[in-house]
């Protein structure tokens, strides 16, 4: 008896070739795309590097994410693959077999699907892995690691995951099969479908959530509002693309059916109508095409701008060679130790000393308004600005000037932000808007011609702007720090720092650096060197650009299949469609005519709506991209149209190859 149940198992995967070859490459991709973010996750290669761990716990991230989609996704295609076999699995009842015996064979054919993904994924995954970890060693500038570890533990946890998610769609097929009469199988063809209906309430609902996505993604004020939304943002315009495209769509087309001067027409007739039922089958698919088409150019526009920047966004961020932070506060004597101990040890390694510059700054986040520089008590995120005050003497010397300001100016620039107006003062407050300190009086503001030539080290900071006030001398800094917050001090600003440039070779400053680290002074200190550092950023941002590129290919394969299965399913209608026409009296070319148009319709339209999603998400993702890594606005909006031209491109050639499918079941009635 079990091997009768394994011979309809295989006979029907044999059969079935058309849908069970599309459902086993899509799981295989998805189960090989989740193991090798899951293996790198857990790559100790990867994690022993700089900068690496942060790569895998954006990895982290980016697992649970590739489970959800797959989740879901397969699911989808399990059901329609179990649609597809209803009437296979009426004539098994015809024959004789009870409903636990379709559940057996359907148990064999889930399984042997399951198995015919998960090996060969796991096989590709590991293979891929390692190719992938080499390249990663490569953006991080490290040593390729050749020797091949294979880690079973993922490998393990991944299998078992997919597994659990074969044995959901099993049951949730399972419960199809025991809900529904075996015989109505059979006349699924003979029953009429019903006339899709209008759904304002749903159509509406839809435009409303997609019209606060909007709203949020281009009203949102800074960069840290962006940040907040932009995932309530994201989930509203998924909700209303789901309403539009089941309901609104739906709805439009039976509003076109109500105008009978548009509708009583033969070419008008025959595109409405097939429309209608066309979008109450796919609605759902089209929609889901559209929700990650969006993804992927959002996506990859927004990590090809941030790798294409950050080099020189991380050389404005680090401008000195080194960067040394006192721990204890600004002691001359000891400072002054400590820089003979620096020159001798440079002289020692071989290091020339171009420039070496004490001086002590303060560092605030303050909000900028009605020509007030407001500094709190505690960091509040509120449209931040970081200031940084420090006298026009080190300004001078650190940039080769000889600038001059009077008493009762200040000099500013503004690095990144808009520029400010004429007059400023500066003022403490608490959270509730009580002045902690008195305000001062206002300073006239001179800008400078350029950013001093300091370390201020940056990446992801939640800020919205940089700015540096200069004042005229040393008497006016402490006379201005007044007005700041006592905590700024207790946040280790206002501290001596010593500045050193040189021009030797980049191994010397690293064997500088190397012994800066391991000789510190019984007083502490913390140092930046800026080859180490701008390498450190590149290799966090290209990183985040390989997961980016990498989670892009994901949400493409992903669109590109749910365009090869809504193609699967309406050459199956259409075949049968086709027929009826014919019988009507329609010509062929009328036919071909109408289906041609509808399914070009139906297959831009998630093109076009992901084109208008992603413009409309462009102020928000400009601001993000602007907290994290301070792009240029020209930049990403040039990236990104370059992004939309060529994902449109990659897109029709995908929906030209998957029409093949469709043509090929419906060419039988075409004859």
């Amino acid at each position: 008896m079990r091997n009768i149940y394994r011979s309809l198992a295989a006979n029907a995967l044999s059969k079935n070739k058309i849908i069970y070859v599309p459902y086993i490459i899509s799981s295989i991709m998805m189960i090989t795309i989740t193991f090798i973010i899951f293996n790198l996750s857990m790559d100790e290669v990867i994690g022993s590097i700089s900068g690496g761990s942060t790569l895998q716990m954006l990895m982290f991230f980016g697992l649970f994410v590739m489970y959800m989609i797959s989740f879901f996704f397969l699911n989808s295609v399990s059901r329609f693959v179990i649609k597809q076999r209803k009437k296979e699995l009426g004539l098994y009842s015809m024959l004789g077999m009870q409903k636990k015996h379709i559940i057996r064979v359907h148990f064999i054919e889930t399984f042997c699907v399951y198995v015919l993904s998960v090996i060969p994924a796991s096989v590709i995954g590991v293979i891929v892995s390692k190719f992938l970890q080499l390249v990663i060693l490569k953006i991080y500038h490290n040593e390729a690691d050749f020797g091949w570890k294979i880690n079973w533990f993922p490998i393990l946890i991944n299998m078992a995951a997919f597994g659990f998610f074969f044995l959901l769609y099993f049951l949730f097929n399972c419960v199809s099969i025991l809900r529904t009469n075996s015989l109505d199988y059979m006349k699924e063809e003979a029953k009429g479908e019903k006339k899709p209906k209008s759904n304002w309430p749903l159509a509406l609902v839809g435009v409303f959530l997609l019209s606060c996505g909007y709203l949020l993604a281009i009203r949102s004020q800074s960069a840290v509002q962006a940040f907040s939304f932009f995932f309530f943002a994201v989930s509203l315009v998924i909700l209303g693309t789901i309403c539009l495209f089941t309901a609104g769509s739906i709805t439009i087309l039976n509003t076109m059916k109500m105008k009978k001067n548009y509708y009583y027409k033969t070419s008008h007739f025959i595109s409405v109508s097939g429309m209608l039922y066309r979008m109450k089958r796919n609605a759902a698919t089209l929609a889901t095409i559209c929700i990650f088409a969006t993804m992927v150019l959002v996506t990859i526009s927004s990590v090809m701008t941030l790798y294409s920047t950050i080099r020189v966004q991380a050389e404005n961020w680090y401008r000195v060679d080194f960067d040394i932070i006192y721990e204890e506060g600004y002691d001359d004597d000891a400072i002054a130790d400590h820089i003979q101990t620096l020159k001798d040890r440079a002289e020692q390694i071989g290091m020339q000393i171009d420039k070496i510059v004490k001086y002590k700054d303060y560092n605030a986040y303050s909000s900028i308004r009605d020509g007030v520089v407001i500094t709190y008590p505690n960091y509040n995120s509120d449209r931040m600005k970081e200031v940084f005050v420090l006298s026009l003497d080190l300004y001078n010397i650190a940039n080769d000037t000889d600038i001059k300001l009077e008493k009762g100016q200040l000099g500013y620039y503004p690095l990144q932000g808009p520029d400010l107006p004429d007059e400023l003062a500066f003022q403490t407050i608490d959270l509730d808007g009580n002045p902690v300190s008195e305000k001062s009086p206002s300073y006239e503001l001179v800008r400078l011609p350029q950013a001093p030539q300091i370390g201020y080290g940056m990446s992801i900071d939640m800020s919205e702007g940089v700015y540096f006030f200069m004042t005229p001398d040393e008497e006016s800094l402490e006379e201005l720090t007044k007005y700041l917050s006592p905590s700024v001090v207790e946040r280790g600003n206002g501290q001596a720092r010593v500045l050193i440039n040189t021009s030797s070779d980049e191994a010397i400053q690293r064997a500088f650096y190397d012994d800066l680290i391991k000789n510190h002074p019984d007083y502490g200190y913390n140092v930046s060197c800026r080859i180490v550092d701008i390498d450190d950023i590149i290799g966090i941002y290209g990183g985040l650009f390989f997961l980016g590129i990498f989670l892009s290919i994901a949400f493409l394969t992903i669109t590109i299949l749910n365009m090869y299965f809504s193609q699967l399913l309406q050459g199956y209608e259409d075949s049968r469609r086709f027929a009826i026409m014919r019988k009507v009296g329609l010509t062929r070319k009328e036919i071909r005519k109408s289906i041609n148009s509808q399914i070009v319709v139906v297959f831009l339209l998630p093109l076009v709506v992901a084109v208008i999603h992603t413009m409309a998400a462009y102020p928000m993702v400009n601001r993000i991209l602007q907290l994290i890594g301070g792009c240029e606005p020209q930049r990403f909006l040039l990236i990104l149209g370059a992004c939309i031209v060529v994902f449109a491109i990659v897109y029709t050639i995908a929906y030209l190859f998957t029409r093949k499918t469709y043509l090929k079941l419906v060419s039988g009635t075409q004859k």
